[in-house]
């Protein structure tokens, strides 16, 4: 059966809408750990994900056989579930979208399939190599992947829609050790393109600074806890971009009323000249793609401009539910999940101060990276963990910290925040969770912030 003849039976079916998502994932992985090969694998999946919309309630079905039948099934099966999930009080409405006919390829400069499996393991050795150079570093995972996906995409406002790009990443995971003390450590180079990734910035450089960056840790005291003045490198500041914000802005969490910005567009939620937007178009990104799993163009979303909040990420459903445009913001982890309302690249933008300006602080904490942390969008709290953390006298960054931590009210804060770099730089790639994992990116510049709760030693 033909996409538009399965969507045409759903319409027949009794449904109001429906959209169809084909879908193949072609894949290679190693894994190096201690030095030795772990993991080579590769491997190709296609399948497809039906949505059904049937009385303003959602079906959905999906399968990786391609059959006519089994295509007949996914239209019975995604309408039964829409039918028995009709009853509910809330009913779905889906906002206006223009309906697209494209094809679009983001085609890698090398594609990664036609480098030989001997060089990428070669590229994992010498990233192992380098961070072993430090007799502290006592174990290590080096890991190398490559996804080139392909979607099509149709549905019954008459969008046909083709796209494909390729995901490459190298990482490198490890733990330092000296008395007793450990610090662990990763880092990772990734994006939106092939092989030519690692000529554009090269991971056994970034092996070697963090490795560097462990090692200085071991033995460095904790920081004393408090209320500081606090400047966050641009790998935080995209973290504090993603989670507390980014989050808070998903319009599917807003109608949940699981998020402090519910009720706040238009309202001044930080400084003038704080802009925070959320890209899937940025250029080699990790969380650029062209189209998002509504059949929406990739765009730049605007969250906060001059300081106000104007707007969420948006699906067609929740933008239909705020009275906004659907902007982009719908994707799912594969073929056999549901669309959900997800950030790509999540930026705060670069400022007018000088970096030497922003770290003009007679005393206070520099903090660098991002080991974890946790978010409640609901209450508009957020803990967050530095990887490194040195103390700033009189602006000059002196005695390396270890064990520090941010934890502060998500609105506050961003009044707080009081000068922002004039340099904005990606942190690493990485992967954001929600139920299901997709490809992220974040960043900024540096930010300082006034009377930040810091957590540490006494």
């Amino acid at each position: 059966m033909d996409p538009e003849r399965a969507l045409q039976r759903c319409l027949d079916a009794g449904a109001s809408y429906a959209d169809l998502r084909v879908e193949t994932q072609e894949e290679q992985k190693i894994q190096v750990q201690d030095g030795d090969l772990r993991t080579l694998v590769a491997g190709e999946e296609t399948g497809f994900g039906l949505r059904v919309l049937v009385d303003g309630a959602w079906g959905f079905a999906s399968s990786n056989d391609l059959s006519g039948r089994s295509w007949n099934r996914a239209v019975d099966d995604a309408v039964r579930l829409a039918r028995a999930a009709s009853g509910r009080k809330e009913k779905v409405s889906l906002a206006d979208a223009d309906p697209v006919k494209a094809r679009v390829h983001w085609k890698p400069k090398q594609d990664p399939r036609g480098v030989a499996v001997e060089e990428k393991r070669e590229l994992l050795a010498d990233m192992d190599k380098t961070v072993r150079a430090r007799p502290e570093i006592r174990n290590g995972t080096t890991a190398y992947s490559e996804t080139l996906l392909s979607k099509s995409f149709w549905n019954t406002d008459g969008s046909a829609i083709e796209w494909s790009l390729a995901r490459t990443v190298a990482q490198v995971h490890f733990t330092a050790k000296r008395n007793g003390d450990l610090a662990g450590r990763s880092t990772r180079v990734g994006g939106t393109r092939g092989w030519e990734l690692f000529r554009i910035e090269d991971p056994i450089a970034k092996a070697e600074e963090a490795a560097d960056a462990a090692v200085r840790q071991l033995g460095a005291p904790s920081a004393k806890g408090g209320r500081q003045t606090v400047v966050i490198d641009p790998e935080l500041a995209g973290v504090f971009a993603h989670e507390a914000v980014g989050h808070a802005s998903e319009a599917d969490l807003v109608a949940a009323e699981e998020s402090c910005f519910k009720g706040r567009v238009g309202e001044r939620l930080g400084i003038e000249g704080l802009h925070i937007h959320d890209d899937s178009t940025l250029e080699g990104a990790f969380g650029s793609l062209p189209f998002d799993d509504n059949g929406v163009p990739g765009q730049d979303k605007q969250i906060l401009r001059d300081g106000v909040l104007v707007g969420y990420l948006c699906d067609r459903e929740r933008a239909a539910t705020f009275g906004m445009r659907p902007n982009g913001a719908s994707r799912a982890q594969d073929f056999q999940s549901r669309p959900l309302v997800r950030m790509s690249n999540t930026l705060i933008d670069a400022g007018e101060h000088a970096e030497e300006e922003v770290l003009d602080v007679k005393e206070g904490i520099f903090c660098k990276g991002s080991r974890g942390g946790q978010v409640d969008t609901a209450r508009g709290t957020f803990l967050f963990h530095a990887q490194d953390a040195w103390r700033i006298e009189d602006g000059e960054l002196t005695t390396p910290l270890r064990d520090v931590s941010l934890t502060g009210d998500i609105l506050n804060t961003l009044h707080n925040i009081d000068a922002l770099g004039n340099e904005q730089r990606l942190g690493d790639p990485g992967y954001c969770g929600k139920g299901q994992w997709v490809p992220v990116c974040d960043g900024g510049p540096l930010v300082r912030i006034q009377d930040c709760l810091v957590g540490g030693g006494a």
